[in-house]
């Protein structure tokens, strides 16, 4: 081959890279048009398309490690940057400053954080508002005001200092408790200097039935919503406390106290029973099991004539038109909100046909809670269209992830997961398979994988088992997959495009320390562990096994 001809076929190779990069248009070339190529030092020649692609390929260049001109050089940080363009002082964020874009602001950690619990609890902490949502291992009395008092004297200080509660209070059945009044003392204590903040321990001594609901449920249910899936989850242990405090708080709730559901101190039932009380932690992207309620059918007719229901009755079908999240979850009372549940699906993102045989004794319980307004036949047609929405929603599922974990097979993810930073058990995993399925300090396609299976395909079920006909398909589910599913493929293309360009200009890309490091990605947990830091004697679990790390 001469030399012109390689030159040419080179330049041609980076036009194609830019192209890539920044985007550019090119005219179809027609298959009767002739193609003028010139060579070095001699005459433009005529070649027909056919005889053009008889030309010679060039063998790849020997590979050789990537120019680091397009690496950062500079070395200054963003507040240094920003504050010698427009002249803003760099200062810590707590200074009550305001600082434009906050760009020129410092980092401070919290003044306090109370430690964590379980086998992780070296590892992490709460912020002190934790000690309301998990009242039994962090709530400590304040100690401004000492004595022993009676429920009278708490109510007439009280009526001063938080008239709200006396006033909610004086309309609960708890005023007017036919075997005496439950006053403050009896579930504060008596002993200013000693009171407590009662958690569903406290209220199983008055409701032992409910109580003993409540701790039935296994993994994946309220019992174990916090001392689980928080203490021992890595998308909390891993991350800054202050960032994942609104997680702590929904599952410290759902768990360790009874007023999420009965809010203090009026403690009304007629509360408890009403869609929007739950929906308060069962909302957004997840679990979206309040939307997928208000979209469906029995959610418009609750939203149109609630207000004219008796909630004071027992939820019956004769008493409501329509069901509500307690109607079906906790059917004649039941506290174990998991126990009409066919099987722990973690949200929706393990695939499990509920209309398989094994598991006929748990269909049939739901075509009986639907029978109080429907024929049976039609709850179970109902019921097969969930079944058969979910499992053709994973084949999407699959289609994807057999395309991202060919890449990351094939060493082509940008960044590896040796390019990042290591994950909350200091190890360089595939977050999508033997990692923590983590949304963050991942490749940009893992990213979008996720989003696919726990924000989307997630959905789809959740939207077919409240009857959210537009949420299953252009709403939030099947439609929307459509759409995360082009993007993978797009996203592996574009990776394996620039993958054999590189090998064939000589170029081994190294991945940018960005993507290891920064101000944010270095406080992560997985650059802070040491060898002995997990305690396993500390993970107790009332008969049910720890999750290992």
């Amino acid at each position: 081959m001469s030399e012109g001809t390689r030159i040419v076929t080179l330049m041609g190779v980076f036009a194609l890279f830019g192209c890539i990069q920044f985007g550019c248009e090119q005219q179809a070339v027609k298959k009767t048009e002739a193609v003028t190529i010139k060579q070095a030092g001699e005459k433009e020649v005529q070649a027909k398309p056919e005889e053009v692609a008889r030309v010679e390929t060039p063998a790849p260049r020997p590979v050789k490690k990537e120019e680091m001109a397009s690496h950062p050089k500079d070395k200054r940080t963003i507040q240094q940057i920003i504050s010698e363009i427009t002249g803003e002082k760099i200062g810590p964020d707590n200074s009550g400053d305001l600082y434009h874009g906050g760009l020129t602001a410092t980092y401070t950690p919290p003044e306090e954080l109370l430690p964590g619990e379980g086998k992780f609890g070296k590892l992490f902490g709460f912020l002190p508002l934790i000690r309301w949502y998990d009242p039994d291992h962090y709530y400590t009395p304040n100690l401004n005001v000492s004595g022993e008092f009676k429920h009278e004297e708490c109510v007439m200080c009280h009526m001063v200092q938080t008239p709200g509660i006396v006033a909610q209070w004086k309309k609960s059945k708890h005023a007017t408790a036919e075997k005496g009044i439950v006053g403050c003392d009896k579930c504060h204590g008596n002993n200013h200097q000693q009171l407590y903040m009662p958690s569903w321990r406290h209220c199983g001594e008055c409701h032992p039935e409910q109580k003993n609901g409540h701790r039935a449920g296994k993994f994946g249910s309220h019992t174990y919503a916090f001392h689980v899936s928080i203490v021992e989850t890595p998308w909390q242990i891993a991350k800054p406390a202050a960032e994942v405090t609104a997680c702590a708080t929904c599952h410290g709730i759902a768990e360790n106290r009874c007023d999420g559901c009965h809010t203090r101190h009026d403690f009304s039932l007629a509360e408890a029973r009403k869609p929007n009380n739950c929906g308060i932690c069962h909302t957004g992207l997840d679990h979206y099991e309040y939307e997928m309620y208000k979209e469906s059918y029995h959610g418009m007719i609750y939203e149109s004539e609630q207000h004219t229901w008796d909630w004071t009755k027992p939820m019956k079908p004769a008493n409501y038109k329509t069901p509500t999240c307690a109607y079906c979850h906790m059917k004649d009372g039941e506290h174990n909100a998991q126990k009409a549940s066919t099987i722990n699906s973690h949200m929706g993102t393990a695939l499990v046909d509920r209309g398989a045989p094994r598991f006929k004794e748990a269909r049939q319980n739901w075509v009986d809670t639907c029978k109080g307004c429907h024929s049976p036949r039609w709850a179970t047609d109902q019921f097969e269209a969930m079944d058969e929405a979910v499992k053709i929603s994973f084949t999407k599922w699959r289609e994807a992830m057999k395309i991202v974990v060919d890449l990351y097979n094939d060493g082509m993810l940008d960044p590896m997961p040796n390019d990042l930073a290591p994950d909350y058990a200091g190890h360089y995993t595939f977050s999508l398979l033997g990692g923590e399925g983590r949304m963050y300090n991942v490749s940009d396609i893992e990213r979008t994988s996720f989003e696919m299976l726990v924000y989307i395909t997630n959905a789809v079920y959740k939207a077919m088992a409240h009857g959210a006909m537009y949420g299953a398909t252009y709403g939030k589910g099947a439609f929307l997959q459509d759409r995360w599913l082009i993007q993978i493929k797009s996203e592996a293309s574009r990776l394996r495009r620039f993958k054999a360009l590189e090998n064939q200009v000589g170029i081994e890309h190294k991945a940018y320390d960005f993507w290891k490091h920064g101000e944010y990605t270095d406080m992560l947990l997985g650059w802070k562990r040491k060898p002995g830091d997990v305690d396993k004697a500390a993970c107790k679990h009332e008969g049910e096994k720890c999750l290992v790390e």
